[in-house]
């Protein structure tokens, strides 16, 4: 059975959400909600974006100031469940967020957006407690989380790591010479051995979740789940562009907070390799204080010359981080065109630039955007959910899940639970440390840790077998 995204009838956990600014990143994720038949209600200042929002989304706008209380009360707050706030301020979204923690105690859950490294680690990016809000997210920690998944994976591509896990998701688009090509999935399990699932395949704009009779079909694009361990023997069968390779010569281009995190996070092997350029020279001074063990540039990338002196053909891989779309594009574009081996470009404003990006040969776009509502939907699903990834422009989505005490289906052997052809459980991490892709005989467990991945439009089903 094969299981494609034409609407959604979910009913989940959370009813009400208020959602403060709608501005992109408020939009997204009210787009996500409302497909989940989730009732959404906008509060913001701006009028024209009010009616705008309304013009475009099934929801409620209401034009007023986030911390004002009869605002927020005829925004609904008193009957939300969650509120969310997501205006290009820092201070507004604590303050509003604080001022809901404490005179609506209905409200189960609240975020806060923050640019801030201030409210929360540099290392972990967990949130410093402040005013009882329940979660922050920092969208620069939550994009620099993607690509260091990406660069330490070698694979350059949509690559999700799973932590403490040996679990890698990576997607690979099925060329004529592919060995998946033309297959049943029954079929490229015996033909090409390994410890890996086929977990979602998009094709020609729709996401389905397979069964072991769909066959695969010429420019899919695949969702695979594998073993780390088996990484390089699967990628070896599958031919020579998606081999992985961890880069030697790898340039960033700008130095902003993305960026800061991202060499927080790289290994010292990667970071020893690294060319950064920025046209500010201060900055550039305190990079170069705060990460010695890089090469720091004070120089523009739209200067012809650097990438001739600096001999940037020859990096394994660019990173094209400022704060301007539209150069992050063009340089890692440039980049590809002439020699550099993989490219990767932030996107922090339009989402419309993803799929430009990707026709302009740039093999990993990441949008602020995306995995800002990735992290706060994580939220939404509740504690027992660890981590949430989408793929495919949000239709495809990964939960870790870890089982509770009173999970309806412990003791149970996975063949004996009807997935519906909606889901897939694609990995099992034992409390013990040890990771497993499960068959059929599997039993649940009290302390796994699951790897679920279903369409977005089977949200609900997902809610309710974890319910």
């Amino acid at each position: 059975m094969e299981f494609k995204r034409k609407g959604c009838n979910a009913i989940l956990f959370l009813v009400n959400v208020l959602i403060i600014g709608a501005g992109r990143r408020g939009q997204r994720l009210a787009r996500h909600l409302i497909e989940e038949n989730k009732s959404v209600t906008f509060l913001d200042r701006d009028q024209s974006k009010c009616t705008a929002t309304e013009a475009k989304l099934d929801c409620l706008a209401v034009c007023g100031m986030a911390t004002d209380i009869e605002a927020l009360e005829m925004a609904g707050v008193k009957s939300a469940d969650a509120v969310i706030s997501l205006t290009d301020s820092d201070e507004i979204n604590l303050v509003s967020c604080g001022i809901v923690k404490s005179n609506f105690p209905n409200v189960k859950t609240t975020i806060a957006a923050t640019r801030s490294i201030s409210y929360i680690s540099d290392e972990e990016g967990s949130a410093n407690p402040i005013l009882g809000i329940s979660h922050i997210v920092n969208p620069d920690f939550e994009a620099s989380e993607r690509i260091v998944d990406i660069v330490e994976s070698g694979l350059y591509n949509d690559t999700i790591t799973f932590p403490d896990t040996s679990f890698l998701l990576f997607t690979m688009q099925v060329a004529a010479s592919s060995p998946f090509m033309g297959k049943t999935l029954i079929e490229c399990r015996k033909s090409i051995p390994g410890n890996y699932v086929i977990t979602g395949i998009l094709r020609n704009g729709e996401a389905l979740i397979p069964s072991g009779r769909t066959i695969i079909k010429k420019n899919d694009t695949l969702a695979i789940i594998i073993d780390n361990d088996d990484t390089l023997s699967l990628l070896n069968k599958v031919g020579d562009t998606f081999k992985p390779k961890k880069p030697k010569k790898m340039i960033l281009v700008g130095a902003t907070g993305i960026t800061r995190f991202l060499l927080k996070k790289l290994s010292p092997d990667i970071r020893k390799g690294i060319i950064l350029t920025e046209i500010d020279k201060e900055v550039c001074e305190d990079f170069s204080r705060q990460f010695p063990d890089i090469t720091v540039l004070n120089v523009s990338i739209t200067d012809e010359t650097i990438w001739e002196d600096e001999d940037f053909a020859k990096a394994d891989v660019l990173v094209s981080l400022t704060d301007n779309d539209e150069l992050n594009i063009i340089s890692a574009s440039y980049a590809k065109r002439i020699g550099v081996s993989r490219t990767i470009s932030l996107i922090k404003t339009s989402t419309n630039y993803m799929q430009f990006a990707r026709h302009l040969d740039i093999d990993a776009p990441i949008s602020t955007t995306v995995t800002v509502v990735d992290s706060i939907v994580k939220q939404l699903r509740g504690k027992q959910v660890s981590t949430m990834h989408t793929l495919f422009d949000g239709d495809l989505e990964v939960y870790e899940y870890v089982i509770p005490k009173d999970f309806k289906y412990i003791g149970k052997a996975l063949k004996d639970v009807d997935m519906k052809g909606r889901m897939l459980i694609a990995g099992v991490k034992r409390k013990n440390g040890s990771s497993f892709i499960p068959g059929g005989s599997y039993e649940f467990q009290s302390g796994d840790s699951l790897l679920f991945v279903t369409s977005h439009s089977s949200g609900h089903f997902f809610e309710g077998l974890i319910k």
